[in-house]
């Protein structure tokens, strides 16, 4: 009896922890773009992307071009 009670909350315990760790895995997004000037449509460097109401944040690169995870 104490055997099944133990193969029972192993086979609980896992399927549990692959449930969590796939919802992890699904949980971030990248955004990525370019950032340019509107009046001359060239790259711009170095600018800052937040997202909004986290300190989550990155820069543009030499080509403005940046990857976000949110």
């Amino acid at each position: 009896m104490k055997k099944s009670n133990f193969n029972i909350f192993r086979t609980m315990a896992l399927s549990l922890l692959l449930m969590v760790g796939a919802v992890v895995a699904f949980a971030q997004t990248a955004v990525q773009g370019t950032v340019i000037d509107a009046a001359n449509g060239e790259p711009i460097i170095g600018a800052s992307i937040l997202e909004i109401g986290t300190t989550n944040g990155t820069i543009t690169d030499f080509d403005g071009n940046f990857v976000l995870n949110v």
